[in-house]
């Protein structure tokens, strides 16, 4: 048996945590759930531990990890202790060396390696070959494109490479993976774009900061990785278009591409073929999993069912765990049983795995089978086990229990704890099963309980991150299902994040699926993280589904909800038309309906982007009607968010004096709020304008200096470094010339330590905001935005 995972060279959590992972995977890849009762019994005292709290130890995302339980799940994964005690030294080793310049993020992306790779040994050494033969001085990115028909192993030979590169210790910096889903016939690939943003997040970049086009994506990308060592992981890719901006600038990075298409057109690029296994290959992959006893008992029954299996690697370890499973069967009645189903959908003949994936999903239980089957109709991808037991109706118990059973059977895979993907092959035998042997009456049903757990999921997320907000109550049809409970409000972004797909993918298919009445509350409780993590694109991608299932079943409260968040997000991307019809819409939807809250926050928005389109009188009028509403109303946050935005209409008409008394009306339920909260720093930055537009100069500056430290404590550094230059001005105006002329080199020094593409994009801004530091122009009194 190989040697454990060494933790001796781990540096942080992150590495410490995957390294645990590949640990789990040497012993065996034992159950969470069996993992959870030896955990509690090596507990001191002994104690119950949940399953999910077992899963939670194997997530890399996870920030703080108790000592206690990470002793007693090594223990578990039965090492000695003398191999117990180097994992507690690693642990405590970690605390000590967080480095303080580290960038925060999720750097550590790939999935685990498998402790039953076998094979491949010319294919990994080509592959190996080409990194080592790049001189270190190059510039040149290293590019392999691993490339072979679907079930062939492409995956999980880049992964392993990865692994072993950095068990070697290079790219230890940063590891990036992605599924662009080239070849799923359900989805689109994905976007470049929307890929490249995701890269950023888990790059620390905040989310305000993120560029919108492609190209300035691209730039931030490469220069957030200059000068580490990375490995990027680009899995599935459609063509070269797709990966093109996904490729770094640096000779510190390695891509790894993996596809089914020759990428010919990617300059540079070492190309790694697999075809399917060799005979030898495939028989030392099926005795690794199914026992090389068994295999060297029945060498010819052997035979019989490699050759069903056609050398596909996928195929092969589907019927080797079959046989791990049932230490009874022999191999002869094994062999039987797949050529008795050779014929299928695919044609006789072919390297169809179709009998092999018969032959597993016939000897799985009922409700296994049922699971398995309804896989397929799970508008996601990357399945958590909670989302799993409301599709399925089982308990969240039985729901992994059944996981870990077909993840043993090779059937589903496990990229991160507590999370599923099904091959691609596998989904669409999966779909195949769904139409042959589950009603079309019992798939409409499960699927819309596993919406309604999304809806009610995403509705306690929302009503986290912001408990002041108002809310619409529930569709009583969604009250099902037993939600995640979020205890703070980092707790609920944290769960939006790793949900975001699958909740964007919830309300199309509530759309398509013609639940209208959960699809618009999904969109509607995702609004605010969307706003929050500053994706526009995907705001607006939601909510026009949401305005047409509204109206599909007359809710005429959800479409002006819907009509409102769409036009503020057609707003903020410059959509001006189109943003004031939706808006427009909503406010004459509520005004008929008697809905005088929505009225008076559609008519807010409105006023803005008539103050955007040059048309700052009429947003005057329709804020000052909004406001008056509120305060008939009583709602004191309502009436403080079109305080703001009247300041800005007022702004705009040369009026700075009513600005400035809007803005001191609603700046104490501003900061009540909290503040850390985004809506505080922008209020304090607009107040400190409306002072330089007075020339209050030294009430500009301390207003200045708050909004300076606040956007700092939020991570917003445009801001940040726009509210110096004001907080010059501020001192230039007061006569402290020298001490203005400081503060801009501050400032200056603070993008001289961005990346330059980053650090630029911030200079071309300033260059337009009415703050930037000068000695000889006023600032504009009308362009506050």
């Amino acid at each position: 048996m190989s040697e454990a995972p060494d933790p001796s060279r781990v540096t942080d959590l992150a590495e410490l945590i995957a390294l645990l992972g590949e640990l789990r995977t040497w012993a065996g890849s034992p159950s969470y759930r069996l993992l959870a009762k030896q955990v509690g019994r090596l507990m001191r005292p002994a104690q119950d531990v949940s399953v999910s709290t077992v899963v939670d130890v194997f997530k890399t995302s996870r920030r703080r990890l108790n000592a206690d339980l990470l002793v007693a799940v090594v223990r578990a994964l039965e090492l000695d202790e003398e191999d117990v005690e180097r994992w507690r030294e690693a642990y405590l080793r970690t605390q000590r060396a967080t480095r303080a310049d580290a960038p925060t993020g999720v750097l550590r992306q790939l999935p685990a390696d498998l402790a039953t790779f076998t094979g491949r040994e010319y294919e990994l050494a080509a592959l190996l070959a080409s990194v080592d033969a790049v001189p270190s001085s190059s510039q040149t990115v290293i590019v392999s494109a691993i490339e072979g028909m679907a079930g062939v192993g492409k995956t999980q030979l880049a992964v392993h490479a990865a692994h072993e590169l950095m068990r070697s210790g290079r790219y230890c910096d940063v590891q990036l993976y992605v599924n662009l889903r080239g070849f799923d016939p359900e989805r689109e690939p994905a976007e470049p774009a929307e890929v490249l943003g995701t890269f950023l997040r888990q790059l620390a970049v905040p989310a305000r900061e993120i560029p919108d086009s492609r190209e300035e994506r691209s730039a931030m990308f490469r220069d957030r990785l200059h000068g580490r060592q990375t490995l990027v992981l680009l899995d599935n890719a459609a063509n070269e278009e797709q990966v093109r901006d996904l490729i770094p600038a640096d000779r510190g990075s390695l891509v790894l591409i993996t596809s089914r298409r020759r990428l010919a057109g990617l300059d540079g690029a070492s190309l790694v073929v697999l075809d399917v296994f060799s005979d030898s290959e495939a028989a030392r992959l099926f005795a690794t999993i199914a026992g090389p006893d068994r295999v060297r008992a029945e060498p010819e029954a052997t035979a019989q069912i490699l050759e069903v299996c056609g050398g596909l690697p996928l195929a092969v370890a589907i019927t080797a765990a079959r046989l791990r499973s049932r230490p009874a069967w022999r191999l002869a009645d094994l062999a039987r049983e797949l050529r008795s189903g050779q014929s299928d959908a695919f044609g006789r003949g072919t390297r169809s795995p179709w009998p092999v994936f018969d032959v597993s999903y016939a000897g799985l239980h009922t409700d296994a089978q049922r699971a398995f089957r309804l896989l397929a109709g799970h508008p996601g991808r990357d399945m958590s086990a909670e989302s799993i037991a409301a599709l399925t109706g089982l308990d969240i118990g039985q729901a992994w229990s059944i996981m870990e059973q077909l993840t043993d059977e090779y059937l589903v895979q496990q990229k991160s704890p507590g999370r599923y993907e099904l091959h691609d092959l596998l989904r669409a035998f999966a779909r195949r099963k769904l139409t042959d042997d589950e009603p079309a009456a019992e798939q409409r049903v499960a699927l819309h309980r596993l919406l309604s757990w999304y809806l009610v999921a995403a509705d306690a997320a929302a009503r986290a991150l912001n408990p002041a907000g108002k809310w619409h109550d529930l569709p009583d049809e969604a009250r099902t299902g037993r939600p995640p409970v979020f205890d703070t409000a980092a707790d609920a972004t944290a769960w939006m994040g790793t949900e975001l797909t699958n909740l964007i993918a919830a309300v199309e298919s509530a759309h398509t699926s013609g639940f209208h009445a959960l699809a618009t509350p999904i969109a509607e409780a995702m609004t605010q993280y969307l706003r929050l993590e500053a994706r526009k694109a995907d705001i607006v991608r939601t909510q026009v589904l949401a305005v047409a299932s509204a109206q599909a079943v007359g809710a005429p409260s959800r479409e002006s909800a819907a009509l409102t968040a769409l036009g503020l997000a057609e707003t903020d991307i410059g959509r001006f038309d189109d943003a004031e019809a939706h808006l427009t819409a909503a406010v004459e939807i509520c005004r008929r309906d008697g809905d005088q809250a929505g009225q008076a926050n559609a008519m807010a928005c409105l006023a803005v982007t008539l103050a955007a389109t040059a048309r700052p009188e009429a947003g005057v009028a329709v804020a000052e009607e909004a406001l008056a509403i509120s305060r008939v109303l009583g709602d004191v946050n309502l009436e403080t968010r079109i305080l703001n935005n009247l300041a800005i209409c007022l702004h705009c008409l040369g009026r700075p004096k009513e600005a400035l008394e809007c803005m001191l009306e609603g700046l104490p339920t501003f900061r009540a709020m909290g503040n850390s909260h985004f809506y505080l720093s922008v209020a304090v930055r607009n107040l400190g304008f409306t002072y330089l537009v007075l020339d209050s100069f030294a009430e500009a500056e301390a207003a200045f200096m708050e909004a300076a430290a606040l956007f700092s404590d939020i991570g917003d550094s445009y801001r940040h470094v726009e509210c110096l230059h004001g907080l010059a001005r501020s001192q230039f105006g007061q006569g402290n010339v020298e001490q203005a002329r400081t503060t801009v080199d501050r400032a200056d020094a603070l993008l001289d330590g961005f990346d330059e593409a980053w650090a630029a994009r911030y200079r071309r801004e300033l260059e337009r905001s009415p703050l930037r530091y000068s000695e000889t122009l006023d600032v504009d009194p009308t362009a506050l935005g």
